[in-house]
């Protein structure tokens, strides 16, 4: 067994512990070594550092929303148009496939700061439209049709079904793009080695893109895989979606580091279905594709925020214990971020639903943190206001921690002033933490 804890900053403190090590130079010390050098568990990249890169993390529809007041202000401030990478998952990857349009027109990412035209058509107006449908309930029903019984995945190829009928231009082919702009990252969870599967689109590596992981390895996505696709299996979240499945031998996989401790036939297993889960099960933040080779990191986080409490029912406690361990790793991996922003390793700047921002006072802070996540509809209020919370946070932590961006001088401008007084905004909200089996409309 090895118990390793490690800072992943230079300058932060560092504690290694290792029980039962191989001996230096036989051949399972080799592939673990092999192992730990492809695993993602920190930033390691050797080359120089470029580029600024945006996480949007998961959360569902209420993150999505959020995000969409984030990327508007980034737009205003000209670093939208700038970026070199958008790494996102779950709700953040539906946000980011919308700023995949090919009708969007992005400015010379070498050049001054601009502004991307088409933002209000081709992300926000879909955004809205699609966060007022109900996406989630008719494809967890969708396993009641006795056509889907003999497929696993019914639930998340429904999902994928929901998504392209509101967004049509989602049912072309992930490995084909004509449009400009930062390459687009998409990540889910591989359920087999419990680590992150990338989604990456044409613009990332010429000509078509890639699909994979450290684990079993990468492949040009395969003809018919849609962007619909690989945003649902972003989505989902287990237990309420069923993982999309793939068959690995039909895709062309290289490279890749086995468990050198499992038998060939587990590999062999999981490479002949392979199941993908909600990117935010593994890495709720989408940092891992890019934190070892961007010079800067701006992270909007519209997940969950872990509450207290009391003791309870076996399946209470089991899911708050499951809550502790996936909020333990977003927490890690800003741990870390921060530590590698003060030690001047990387600048940028971090901001969630919980930041607190001109607007709303924390009392009204707290009721947007409630808000659900879920992919249910939202009404045109509950959009509105975390929209216009995203906006002002992102400002605020953009203008505080990362000066020095280069940025547009423009005036702030927050979007729907109709949500902007505080008591209104509470009164708004005040059941909008509340899941329906069925969904709200």
């Amino acid at each position: 067994m090895v118990f390793t804890l490690r800072s992943f900053a230079t300058g932060c403190l560092g504690v290694v512990l290792h029980y039962g090590d191989p001996a230096p130079g036989d051949p399972v010390s080799a592939q673990l070594e092999a192992a730990r050098a492809h695993a993602h568990h920190g930033p390691s990249g050797t080359g120089p550092r470029h580029g600024t890169a945006l996480c949007l993390s998961g959360g569902g529809f209420r993150a999505a929303m959020f995000h969409l007041g984030a990327v508007r202000r980034l737009d205003e401030l000209g670093l939208l148009g700038s970026l070199r990478t958008i790494s996102a998952v779950s709700g953040g990857a539906i946000v980011a496939n919308l700023l995949a349009d090919p009708g969007l027109g992005w400015p010379d990412p070498s050049g001054p700061p601009a502004r991307v035209s088409g933002f209000e058509e081709c992300v926000a107006a879909p955004l809205h439209r699609l966060a007022s449908r109900n996406v989630r309930t008719p494809a967890m029903l969708s396993r009641l049709h006795p056509a889907r019984w003999t497929r696993a995945d019914s639930s998340v190829t429904m999902l994928a079904e929901q998504l392209q009928s509101a967004i049509p231009w989602w049912a072309g082919d992930l490995r084909e793009t004509t449009r400009g702009g930062p390459v687009i990252l998409t990540s889910a969870t591989e359920v087999g080695y419990g680590v992150s599967w990338l989604f990456a689109d044409a613009r990332s590596i010429a000509p078509r893109g890639r699909i994979g992981d450290h684990r079993l390895g990468y492949a040009a996505p395969p003809p018919g895989l849609r962007v619909a696709d690989a945003v649902a299996a972003s989505c989902s979240h287990p237990p309420f979606f069923a993982p999309l499945e793939l068959d690995g031998r039909t895709l062309g996989l290289v490279g890749g580091v086995p468990d050198p401790d499992a038998p060939v036939e587990v590999r062999e297993g999981i490479r002949s279905r392979i199941q993908l889960a909600d990117g935010g099960v593994y890495d709720n933040l989408g940092l891992e594709p890019v934190w070892s080779d961007h010079a800067a990191l701006l992270v909007s986080d519209g997940g969950s925020t872990l509450r207290g409490q009391p003791a309870g029912s076996t399946m209470s406690r089991l899911w708050h214990l499951l809550s502790i361990a996936s909020g333990g790793g977003k927490t890690t991996r800003l741990r870390w971020l921060h530590a590698a922003y003060s030690a001047g390793s990387v600048h940028g700047a971090t901001w969630s639903l919980e930041s607190p921002a001109p607007g709303y006072p924390s009392d009204v802070v707290s009721v947007i943190n409630r808000v659900r996540t879920d992919l249910d509809a939202f009404s045109g209020a509950e959009q509105m206001v975390l929209e216009r919370h995203g906006y002002l946070v992102t400002d605020a932590a953009v203008r505080r921690h990362a000066p020095q961006l280069p940025t547009l001088a423009t005036d702030l401008q927050p979007p729907h002033g109709q949500v902007g007084d505080p008591f209104a905004v509470s009164q708004m909200l005040r059941e909008s933490d509340r899941i329906t089996p069925l969904g709200r409309h």
